[in-house]
C-alpha cells in the first residue's frame, strides 16, 4: 500500500506532505494562512538527513524560506517502524513552552505555525549549516565554545523547567516506549535481523558476548524502568550531534520530538557517550562537568548508566552512525559502557 493510502487511513481529513506536489502545498498553505495569494513557491526541497519525520525547506518566490515538518504514524526512514503520529504536536508545545525562556529561544527555532490535526510544524529556516556529524570523522574536535553552549542551553532547560515550575506536562509516552525499544531491547534480541558483521565484520561476535552477560541484562533491564517512569526534569530527549546546527547565528538544538519529563542525567549521558563514540579529546570530556550546572540530587552513577547504554545501543543497534572504529575500538567503547553499567 502506498503510504498516502496508509496515512489517510487513519488520518482523513489531514494534508499529507509531499514535496513533488507544489500545487497540493500552496493549496494547503493558502487556505490555512500561512502563505498570502501574492507568493508562491519556488521549490520545497529535503531538509536534513533526520530519520523520524518528513521535512522540507520551502522557498518562495520572494526567495523567504521556511521549514515544514510532518509526523506520520511511522519513522520516516524505516516505514515498517511504526511511531507515534502526534510527535510533531509534542515537539510543538516543547518550542512553545521553552520558548518563554531567552537562553532557549536563542539556541532554537522560532516555532512559526502548528496543525494538530495534520501534525504539522513550520518553523524558522536556519540556514543550510551543518550538523554535529561530522565529529564522528577523524580529526574533528568540538570548539570548546560551541560544547559551552551547548551547555548552557542543557544547564537552562534542566533547570528552569521542572515540573515544580511548569504548569504543562509532556509525557510523551509513545516516543518512550519507541526509544526504549531501541536503547533497552532491541540490540540484544538475537533474533532482530540485524547483521553486525556487515557493520564492522567481527561485532556480532560482541553482541553476542554483551547480550548473554546476565549481570549486565539486569542492570540494563532496571534501567529501562527509571527511563520510563516520570521524572521531574524536561528533556530535550536526543541530545546528539545529529540535533545540532552550526547557523550563521551560532549553534541550535532542533529535533526536540522524543521530550519528556525525566532524568537530567539521561540528556547529559547521551552527549558523553556521543563524545566519546566520536573520539573526541580528553579535555573535551573533562570540560563537560565544569560547563554544565547539575540541578539538585543529580546522579553521578545515573549519568554513567546512561551513557554506557547509549554506546551500546548505538554500537549494536538499529540506530547506527557514521563513525569510524575499527573492531578493537569498538570493543573497547564496549568494554568501558558495561563498566559504565555495572557502576564502577
Amino acid at each position: 500500500m502506498a503510504l498516502i493510502s496508509r496515512f489517510k487511513e487513519t488520518h482523513p481529513n489531514a494534508f499529507y506532505l509531499d514535496g513533488n506536489d507544489l500545487p497540493g502545498l500552496t493549496e494547503y498553505l493558502l487556505t490555512q494562512g500561512w502563505l498570502t495569494p501574492k507568493h508562491s513557491i519556488r521549490c520545497a526541497t529535503k531538509a536534513g538527513e533526520g530519520n523520524m519525520n518528513k521535512v522540507l525547506r520551502v522557498q518562495l518566490s520572494d526567495l523567504e524560506s521556511f521549514i515544514i515538518k510532518q509526523s506520520r504514524p511511522w519513522v520516516e526512514k524505516f516505514p515498517d517502524i511504526p511511531a507515534p503520529a502526534d510527535r510533531a504536536n509534542i515537539e510543538g508545545l516543547f518550542y512553545r513552552e521553552t520558548g518563554k525562556n531567552s537562553t532557549i529561544a536563542a539556541f532554537s527555532p522560532a516555532l512559526l505555525h502548528e496543525d494538530a490535526e495534520s501534525h504539522i510544524l513550520i518553523v524558522e529556516d536556519l540556514g543550510v549549516g551543518s550538523d554535529l556529524t561530522y565529529l564522528y570523522r577523524d580529526g574533528n574536535t568540538l570548539e570548546e565554545g560551541t560544547l559551552a553552549n551547548l551547555l548552557h542551553y542543557l544547564s537552562a532547560l534542566h533547570k528552569n523547567f521542572t515540573r515544580q515550575q511548569c504548569a504543562f506536562s509532556i509525557e510523551n509516552r509513545g516516543m518512550r516506549e519507541l526509544n526504549a525499544e531501541h536503547i533497552f531491547r532491541f540490540p540484544f534480541n538475537a533474533d532482530n535481523g540485524l547483521n553486525l558483521d556487515d557493520i564492522t565484520p567481527g561485532l556480532a561476535e560482541l553482541g553476542r558476548q554483551t547480550r548473554e552477560d546476565s549481570a549486565l541484562m539486569k542492570q540494563i533491564a532496571a534501567l529501562e524502568l527509571r527511563y520510563l517512569q516520570n521524572g521531574n526534569t524536561l528533556l530535550h530527549g536526543d541530545f546528539y550531534p545529529g540535533s545540532m546546527i552550526h547557523t550563521d547565528e551560532g549553534i541550535k538544538v532542533i529535533d526536540a520530538e522524543f521530550c519528556f519529563f525525566g532524568d537530567a542525567e539521561f540528556d547529559l549521558g547521551v552527549l558523553q557517550a556521543h563524545l566519546l563514540m566520536a573520539r573526541q579529546p580528553e579535555s573535551t570530556l573533562a570540560a563537560i562537568p565544569r560547563l554544565y550546572e547539575k540541578p539538585a540530587g543529580f546522579s553521578e552513577t545515573l549519568y554513567q548508566q546512561y551513557t554506557g547504554i547509549e554506546i551500546i545501543r548505538r554500537l549494536l543497534g538499529l540506530a547506527q552512525l557514521p563513525i569510524q572504529l575499527d573492531l578493537a575500538e569498538k570493543e573497547a567503547l564496549l568494554e568501558n559502557a558495561r563498566a559504565m553499567l555495572a557502576g564502577h
